[in-house]
Order: C-alpha cells, then structure tokens, then sequence
C-alpha cells in the first residue's frame, strides 16, 4: 500500500497590497473550490459541516471588494483550518513575489520560545526569549496565529507559531502591529529573566537578507543529532558507550524517488538500501549495548522505506528487549513517521523517548492536489483515512518524556543521548 504523505508548511507571504486577482476571477476559483473539494477529500466534513464550509466560502465572496488578495488567502487559510485534517493545505507564497518580513527565527525550548536567528547588525537578541511584539504578548499573538493550522495539539502549535510569528503581514492582519509600522518592539528576556527592549526593523526578504543572517551559536562542538541535522539519514557507533545511534530525518530516498517521483532526480537522493545495508552491518560486527532510533526531526515522506529496517531490528533478540531499544520522537515527527513509531511500537520492546509529536497516530492522508484556475492557488486534500490505533490520541505520548532546553543546546548537549547512556 502506498502511504506516501507530504507535510507542507503553510507559508505566507509578508507584504500587504491592492488587490490584482479580479474579484470575478477569485469567485469562479472560491465556487471551484467550494464543488471540488468536497468530491475529492476522503470525508471533507468530519469536522466541520457542509453547510458551515459554504457558508464560509460565501462570507469570503462578500468581502472580496474590500479585501487585498493576501487577506483573501489568509481566510481561506483559516476556513481550510477549520476543517481539522493537517494534511489539507493551500500553496500561496506565489501570491507576492516581493515582500519584506521581520528578521527572526526561533527555536522553542522548554523554557519558551527563543530567537534563534536575525541579521548580523542585530546579533544582540540572539538567545533571548521573546516574550511581547508591540506590547501583545506572545501567547496573545500564538492564539491568533493557531486559527491558520489544524491546531489539534500543543507540538502543532509551537512548530507552526514558530514558523509564522516572523511574518509582519499576519501581525497587521490580526491587529498587533499598524498597516504601515516598519519597526516592531519586542520585550525579551535572558535565561537569568533580565528583561530588555528592542526596536526591530522589517527588511527585504532577498539575497542580501540571506547573506547576511546569523544565529545562536553553541558553546562546544554540536551533538550528533544536530551535526548535520538535514541529512535524509546518517548513522555513528559510539564505541565508549556502547551505543548506536541511528538518525532518521526523512522517509525519502533515491528507491522513493524512482517508485514515485521524478526517476530523473533520484539519483540527487542518497540510497536508504545502501544505509540499510551499512546499518545491519553495524549491528552484526559491533559490541551494541543500546540502539537509539531518532525521528525528532522526520515530518514524513514514505514510510515503508524503514519497515524493513525495523524488522530486522525487531528481529534482533540481544537489542529487542527493553531499556536496550529506544525510539525518539518530537514536536517535527510528523506523518509517515508517525507510522514508523507505531510499527515500532507494534513490533519491537522499544521505549518512546522525546516529546509529543505534532502529527496523530489516525490521520487523513495520501496527499493528492488541484490548482485553482486563476489565483493559481494549489490545494493539497487528504484521499485516505488510516487508522492505526484503537484510541483517537490526538498526539503520540513518548513513555519516557525528554524536553530540550536552552542550556542544554547551548551547551552541545543531547539529552536524549544523556538519558540512554545513563539508564
């Protein structure tokens, strides 16, 4: 069965302005929505009503006069929330090509949320917690953030809000900052609580912008987890502890590609069959004490890619046993990767370590698309159900609950690798 499920990150574009889709053209694409959808979505109206989702649709046509294309594509941003399967997104950062954003990045810790990147000229908030934008609170503006993305759980929330707490053209749309405001005051704190103000300008998103970034750097040499971190799938044995240590960042490979990709492309992907290969070789010629199987990082793709992996493992008497096996999961495991946990759990002794994870063990899925005809907005809908549990958990609760802090990544610490080796 092919269970290939994208995530797609919901990305806004930054700058407000008129109106360039004609309002007849944006109601033809809106009734083409309100038809299509509902035919080609699994069960579009597990949530919400037909006739709640039309009467939506219709609400957007009224304001369409009034409205900027950008404020259009946010509502319906909002009404595709509502339906409540994070799988059914829109594509519509094309709407604006130029566009200028806040320059921030940030990285939840369990203390809160931190700046983790901005521009070189602005390195003095780095490491600081945000705590308000223009005197609104944080959690105030994560509140109204939330209403864009199926927020069916806290890990959702905080990867989504992360993403999107950047954009100035949200906060001139739920009102935390004026139309025309270029400069933004945030309230921070150190890790100590010294509180500080700083004034923020917005800038050009473009290459420059890029070049010039900078981010939170550690005090030591990174983890393994975080030492190239982008890699579909890396592997290291720690021979002092005695543990293997086994990332799995994406369910997507060259063998995925040339089943149902582009063929042409897939020699660009690195091979999982080669790493499976390398993998079990490890196994079967090292002295392994424990076995650690990351998907903090993995928000999907294909997942049987690993099931033959994980049977092998499964198989393997000396490490299938508990406090031997340990799978990691997080706030970015997501989709195929959800399977790949509960195939763990089904098949092996492993311990759940990490925290929760924003995708649900049943879930819609098996991503297809359609574009709109003249916003050109591409509409991503779910065409299957998959019910791998007998409960409707809204998240998987790792067993043993591992959060990351900012000392610890400060400090090049994993404390995921820590707990392992301790216990």
């Amino acid at each position: 069965m092919n269970k290939i499920i994208i995530l797609i990150a919901t990305i806004f574009s930054i700058n407000i302005y008129s109106q360039e889709i004609e309002t007849e053209n944006w109601i033809t694409d809106l009734n083409f929505l309100k038809s299509e959808l509902p035919k080609k979505h699994k069960n579009l109206f597990f949530k919400i009503s037909k006739n709640e989702f039309e009467n939506e649709i219709e609400k957007i046509i009224t304001q369409l006069d009034k409205d900027t294309d950008i404020e259009t594509s946010i509502k319906l941003h909002q009404l595709i929330a509502k339906i409540g399967d994070s799988h059914t997104t829109l594509s519509t950062s094309h709407i604006t090509s130029k566009r200028k954003i806040i320059p921030l990045d940030f990285m939840w810790f369990k203390e809160g949320l931190f700046i983790s990147g901005t521009t070189k000229e602005n390195y003095e908030i780095l490491d600081k917690k945000i705590l308000s934008i223009n005197g609104f609170k944080t959690k105030t503006i994560i509140d109204s953030l939330k209403t864009l993305n199926v927020s069916e759980n806290i890990a959702l929330i905080n990867t989504n809000s992360s993403r999107l707490l950047e954009s100035n053209v949200l906060l001139k749309y739920f009102g935390f900052s004026k139309p025309n405001d270029s400069i933004y005051n945030l309230e921070l704190s150190d890790i100590n609580g010294n509180i500080s103000h700083y004034k923020l300008m917005e800038v050009e998103n473009d290459m420059n912008f890029k070049r010039n970034k900078t981010f939170i750097k550690i005090n030591t040499e990174k983890p393994f987890y975080r030492n190239g971190s982008g890699k579909s799938f890396k592997e290291e044995y720690f021979p002092n502890e005695k543990i293997y240590f086994i990332q799995y960042n994406k369910c997507i490979s060259r063998e995925t590609i040339e089943k149902y990709g582009d063929k042409e492309t897939a020699y660009k992907y690195p091979s999982f069959n080669e790493f499976e290969e390398k993998v079990l070789k490890t196994i079967e010629t090292s002295e392994i004490d424990k076995l650690i199987f990351d998907m903090r990082f993995n928000s999907g793709g294909s997942s049987y890619l690993a099931e033959n992996l994980i049977d092998k493992i499964a198989a393997n008497k000396k490490l299938n046993k508990k406090g031997k096996l340990f799978v990691v999961v997080g706030n970015d495991t997501f989709s195929s990767a959800i399977f790949n946990t509960i195939y763990f759990k089904d098949k092996t002794n492993a311990i759940i370590i990490g925290e929760e994870t924003g995708g649900k063990p049943n879930h819609y899925g098996f991503v297809k698309s359609f574009t709109l005809p003249y916003s050109e907005i591409k509409v991503r809908y779910s065409s299957e159900f998959w019910k791998l549990t007998d409960d409707n958990d809204v998240s998987i609760i790792p067993d043993i609950k591992i959060e990351n802090s900012y000392n610890d990544y400060k400090n090049g610490i994993d404390p995921v690798f820590e707990y392992v080796k301790k216990n």
